[in-house]
Formats: C-alpha cells, sequence, structure tokens
C-alpha cells in the first residue's frame, strides 16, 4: 500500500469498484484519513466487509460492476479497482463511469496482471497449467489503456511491481483450498501434482515466493477550449 499512498498523499473521499470483503479499501481509507466508498455485486462479499472492518467508517453498496455506479458525478477524490478487469464484461463502461464520478484533478488507478506478470509469479511456478487459463481471461495492457482513452482520461501511465516475499502455510492452504479461481479450472490430476511441489519446498527450509503486478495510474484534467499536442503514455518499472 505504501507505493499508492506515496503517489495518492492525499484523498477526501475514495471509492474501490468491486471492493469484496473491502480489505483494500479499509487500508487505503485508514491511511489517507479518507472518506472510504465501495460497491460490489455480491450481496455477501457487502455483508461480509461491514462486520470485518466496523472500526473504519465505510459506505458499502451493492451494485454491478458492468453498470451504471450508484454514485453523482465527480464525488471522488481517487477511483481504484484491484484484481478486477478480468471479471469485467465491457471495459469501456468501467472506465467511463470512472471518469464520470472523479472530481478534476482526481486519479484513478488500476492494479491488474499483465502477461509477464503471471508467468513471473509464485502460482504459475507450482502450477503452470494456470498460465493460459489467466493469460486467456485478463485483458492486455494494450485493451485497459484503450478503454480508459476512450473514457477520457490522458497522460496514462503504467508502473511494475515485484515483490518478494515468504511462503509460508497460509499461502500453501490457499492453493489447497483452491482460494485463486484458475486452481479451480485445471484438471485435478494436475492440481494434485502441483499442490505436492511447494509442500515439498517446504520441508526443505524457507521458500521465496514472488508477486508480479501492473498499475495502471492516471489523473482526470478538467476540459480545455484546446487539444494537448499529445496524449502520452509512459511506462517504467519499481523495484
Amino acid at each position: 500500500m505504501e507505493h499508492i499512498i506515496n503517489r495518492i498523499r492525499y484523498a477526501d473521499r475514495i471509492l474501490e469498484v468491486g471492493c469484496g470483503t473491502a480489505d483494500y479499501l479499509s487500508i487505503l481509507s485508514e491511511l489517507l484519513y479518507a472518506h472510504g466508498f465501495g460497491f460490489d455485486t455480491s450481496p455477501s462479499m457487502i455483508s461480509e466487509a461491514s462486520k470485518k472492518n466496523q472500526r473504519i467508517e465505510l459506505e458499502l453498496a451493492t451494485a454491478d460492476k458492468n453498470g451504471p455506479f450508484p454514485y453523482g458525478n465527480s464525488e471522488f477524490d481517487f477511483v481504484f479497482n484491484i484484481n478486477l478487469v478480468h471479471y469485467i464484461s465491457d471495459l469501456e463502461n468501467l472506465f467511463k463511469e470512472s471518469f464520470r464520478v472523479l472530481q478534476n484533478d482526481g486519479s484513478i488507478l488500476t492494479v491488474t496482471d499483465s502477461c509477464k506478470d503471471i508467468s513471473e509469479r509464485t502460482l504459475t511456478n507450482y502450477f503452470p497449467e494456470t498460465l493460459d487459463i489467466d493469460r486467456g481471461r485478463y485483458p492486455g495492457n494494450s485493451s485497459i489503456i484503450s478503454a480508459m482513452k476512450k473514457a477520457g482520461f490522458e497522460g496514462i501511465y503504467t508502473t511494475k511491481m515485484k515483490t518478494p516475499f515468504e511462503f509460508k502455510k497460509q499461502h500453501f492452504e490457499q492453493y489447497r483450498n483452491k482460494a485463486y479461481s484458475s486452481l479451480r479450472l485445471i484438471p485435478e490430476e494436475r492440481f494434485e501434482e502441483g499442490i505436492k511441489r511447494p509442500e515439498s519446498d517446504m520441508e526443505r527450509g524457507l521458500v521465496l515466493g514472488k508477486k508480479a503486478y501492473t498499475q495502471i495510474w492516471d489523473i482526470k484534467i478538467a476540459k480545455r477550449d484546446f487539444d494537448l499536442p499529445m496524449i502520452y503514455t509512459t511506462s517504467f518499472t519499481e523495484k
């Protein structure tokens, strides 16, 4: 979360699209001293989010992520979505609505996995059959950026995040319980072969895993009476 805080610095009202149980929203609301809003398609997720985050004032709602957002125009300083875009059927609507509810000079962030990210993560290392499955599910960065431009965003840029972590029992249990949806899409025999790999590595000692993901950023710029000479996209990697 630190890399997000360093870019946002300040926000009074923030919105997470597809917030699930609002884990990210609650952390960012607290760190930014912001009023947090979130919505999700699943009523059970919103119910769990309300129970889990009672010490933080959050306003949560149930709504279709592929439809109109349940908010007025220009309500938020920061709108973000994390691991959402591969569940969205209409990317243009996602970013059109994000643009609409953002204030001028407000920031938007999409966190997703590029094809390279998918190939580098620990899950793929242990379960290589998930590679093609997830590459087929996640929209490419170019598709995301194209939808953002159509919505009115300019000056889009990406950052690549790679984070090593100690692979512990809790991570193994997430695999065992098929917490990652791609594990439920591979043949059972491939899953049983794959689950033995981290188990064997952990028996030998410390296991280091790798998280890799892409952040796509932009700021909503007020409409002008003239056009910028060009729309630019920059990309750089953080380590």
